[in-house]
């Protein structure tokens, strides 16, 4: 039972206060070029915002319950300070025995669907981090880590182990013309530099066929720039073993190494705490790693910024596999560049090789 002391700290007063700071959140970013996806024309269909509204209802209900006997609401949980895995697994829970869903259904307990689940987590990081960065607030995380866990990592694809999508010449050109046009403009080395520390992140996706995950640990050391074709162009990178890959060395696409030279020139402006940081694309000035799911959300804006529908940063990898092998590499050099150790994982790209791709990578 509550005593006054703690009945003090968490007035009725606040989850009223709190379900309305939530309720303006989401009609901020309802109404934002995010919620419209990628084209950002127009505004989402009656329908959708509906379904969304719904959704974060569930969530305001879970942060702000009612309370019967006072007629007003109580804190649960406040997400604008902070929100972690386990926060989120007992929201799931919860959203399964909420009343209003077993009114649909007719069952005591329905049990979410891992699809459902994985929605309404993507919306909670949708609208938790909107403006975030703007705000110069760190992301909140923890959305993204549950959904790359099982059943939800691949739970809103058509299957779940989904066929590998690359990106068609018209996607792919506008891509690298987005993540080039700093450094071919004026004003490239006066723009915001996590401005261009993502749009390079994303270039070695493309120009590399690097993982999110292993952009993200890239030390200076891992940087070839000597004995290339162009004097001070970074040309190869060696990538760190992780759990899906063995420690491999890979080419850079030339556009996307003169994009990686002119992000270490923007770096080397940045002040001594990131000039002594190990890592070439850190977080903060200071130098601090970049956590995997803010490069992984920073992949996904980029992408959006340049009008790639579906912006799952691993289209970017697998875009690179294949036009490699049109460009006629050999399934075991291009496997030995991914991180293979054999040519098994290639065989995904052979039903994909005859549709159109654009030679530019």
């Amino acid at each position: 039972m509550l005593d006054e002391k703690t009945l003090s700290l968490f007035s009725s007063s606040d989850g009223d206060a709190l379900a309305e700071a939530l309720n303006l959140q989401f009609d901020t970013w309802l109404s934002s070029s995010p919620a419209r996806g990628p084209r950002q024309q127009g505004a989402l269909r009656e329908e959708s915002a509906q379904i969304y509204a719904d959704m974060w209802q569930a969530f305001i209900a879970y942060c702000a319950p009612f309370d019967q006997d006072s007629g007003t609401r109580r804190v649960g949980l406040d997400p604008r300070d902070t929100v972690t895995r386990e926060d989120l697994v007992r929201f799931l829970a919860f959203a399964a025995i909420r009343p209003q869903r077993q009114s649909r259904t007719g069952r005591v307990h329905a049990e979410l669907t891992p699809r459902y689940a994985w929605r309404l987590l993507h919306l909670i990081d949708r609208v938790l981090n909107h403006g975030r960065d703007e705000q110069g607030l760190e992301p909140v995380e923890a959305p993204l880590q549950l959904m790359q866990e099982a059943p939800y990592r691949y739970a809103n694809a058509s299957a779940l182990t989904p066929v590998p999508d690359v990106l068609p010449e018209v996607q792919a050109a506008a891509l690298i013309a987005h993540c080039t046009a700093l450094s071919q403009g004026t004003d490239g080395l006066g723009a915001q530099w996590k401005t261009v520390r993502d749009r390079v992140a994303v270039a070695l996706m493309l120009g590399a066929g690097l993982a999110p995950g292993q952009v993200r640990v890239l030390t200076l050391d891992d940087v070839t720039i000597h004995g290339g074709a162009e004097p001070g162009v970074p040309w190869r990178l060696s990538v760190a073993a992780d759990g899906s890959s063995a420690a491999h060395q890979v080419p850079i696409a030339p556009w996307a190494a003169r994009e990686l030279r002119f992000w270490l020139e923007v770096r080397a402006r940045q002040g001594g705490g990131m000039q002594q940081s190990p890592w070439v694309f850190p977080s903060t000035t200071t130098g601090k790693a970049w956590s995997h799911p803010a490069c992984h959300r920073a992949a996904v804006a980029v992408m959006e910024e340049a009008g790639v529908e579906g912006g799952s940063p691993f289209r970017l990898r697998h875009t690179f596999a294949v036009r490699q092998l049109l460009n006629g590499h050999a399934e075991e050099e291009v496997a030995r560049w991914m991180g293979y150790a054999d040519t098994g994982p290639m065989k995904r790209y052979r039903h994909v090789l005859a549709a159109p791709a654009a030679r530019i990578v």
